[in-house]
């Protein structure tokens, strides 16, 4: 299969083109030089390519190409790549533990997709470990299942999930998903991508579904919509997570069980009371479209900058006061920190201190301390393309604790492992 990719550039063109006060919505269909037709193709071509399946070049590398023992964080590495549909739990060596995947046409018996969507059934966007090994995946605007530690399905929903999900304590499940329809006052011609979270049951049954798009309208900060894009991919949320409450004495938006939800179209994070199913709270400015934002124990967010860096085409990592905004940390911006991830990408405050930082289209992980040393280094060993030319990207690869049992494990850790992975 030929591999073609989402045309990014004409939809950042169109929001770099952009004039402040001059009906914004609108403006960012507008301002595209190809004009009305050019830009709705880009914008279908979204469902139409598998634009997470590889980017870059293959670089040659692979494997953990860095690794300070004395000063890494240790633990287990769950990593997920565009290449297949698979995720792998590696250690800190990355040599793989334990391994995952299943057949969609198993899972999803029957279903039909347009072109577009079908070459999202090739791999998992997403995946959380829950206890004995079992998985739950997202299959990008398809829908998500859960599989057992041996990769036998337990249940599956084809409710369009894609990008990110969450559980609760109790097991409560809070997944992303979306629904292709008209949406009059944003577009009385064409359909439009609307974002929801949808509340499942641990078995999957479905007991609600937000509205983002409603949440936003009905809220305080229903004026950030005017950002939004009239066509196409108007929110794109990719991240949720759940508040443990931490931060409520400063502020009851941040009350435990609210949720974080990440808005890359409104270059937007925002946080959504499920119980009123509004908006309490949101901050833009500091990012543009970003990935993977995070409240940490020390009351500041953390955030994937995607097309923050000082240069044009870099991403960074930053992190910040929620409410005073002041940047207290940052990787990206110096000599010798370059990179970028055009789309996807991740950062995760590790147990030591030091951050995990994802740089998906390079297919590459990095664990950087709070000093800017590199003490971690993955490279993704897989490849995309006709002639295994390109890099696939990670879709995710998050740091879990060394005390994870992994006895359920294909490979598990021998005592003497397990001890050297946890450490002293």
């Amino acid at each position: 299969m030929e591999k073609r990719w989402f045309p990014f550039h004409l939809v950042r063109a169109a929001y770099q083109k952009v004039k402040p006060g001059v009906a914004p919505r609108r403006a960012v269909i507008a301002a595209a030089d190809a004009g009305k037709a050019a830009q709705r193709e880009a914008i279908g071509a979204l469902t139409q390519l598998p634009y997470l399946q590889g980017y870059n070049p293959a670089s040659g590398k692979s494997g953990v190409r860095v690794f300070d023992e004395a000063r890494a964080s240790p633990g287990w590495n769950l990593a997920v790549s565009a290449h297949t549909v698979s995720a792998q739990l590696l250690d800190m060596r990355g040599a793989a533990r334990h391994r995952w995947s299943i057949d969609s046409k198993k899972v999803w018996p029957g279903l039909k997709l347009d072109p577009g969507r079908r070459a999202y059934s090739e791999y998992w966007r997403r995946a959380e470990l829950l206890p004995e090994g079992d998985l739950l995946v997202v299959w990008e605007f398809i829908g998500m299942a859960r599989i057992d530690r041996r990769s036998q399905l337990k249940w599956a929903s084809d409710n369009g999930a894609h990008h990110d999900l969450a559980v609760g304590e109790d097991g409560t499940i809070y997944a992303l998903t979306r629904e292709v329809h008209v949406v009059p006052w944003v577009n009385k011609e064409d359909a439009v991508y609307e974002d929801f979270v949808s509340i499942l049951e641990p078995d999957g049954r479905p007991r609600r579904r937000i509205s983002l798009l409603a949440a936003f309208e009905g809220s305080d900060y229903a004026a950030v919509l005017t950002a939004m894009p009239e066509a196409g991919d108007i929110l794109h949320a990719n991240g949720v997570s759940i508040l443990d409450g931490s931060l409520a004495s400063r502020s009851p938006a941040f009350r435990k069980g609210n949720l974080l939800v990440s808005l890359r179209s409104l270059n937007a994070v925002a946080i959504l009371d499920p119980q009123s199913g509004k908006i309490v709270w949101a901050l833009l400015g500091q990012w543009r479209a970003q990935h993977s934002p995070s409240l940490l124990g020390n009351g500041r967010m953390l955030v994937f900058d995607n097309f923050g860096g000082l240069k044009l085409g870099t991403s960074r990592v930053i992190e910040l006061d929620p409410f005073t905004q002041e940047i207290a940390w940052r990787y990206g911006d110096k000599p010798g920190q370059a990179m970028f991830s055009e789309t996807n990408g991740g950062a995760q405050r590790l147990e030591n201190g030091d951050t995990l930082i994802l740089e998906s289209n390079a297919g590459r992980a990095l664990e950087i301390t709070p000093e800017g040393e590199t003490v971690w280094e993955y490279v993704n060993p897989f490849r995309v393309g006709e002639k295994q030319e390109l890099q696939a990207t990670l879709t995710q690869l998050v740091r879990l604790p060394a005390s994870l049992t992994i006895d359920w494990a294909d490979h598990p850790a021998s005592a003497a492992i397990a001890e050297k992975v946890a450490g002293p």
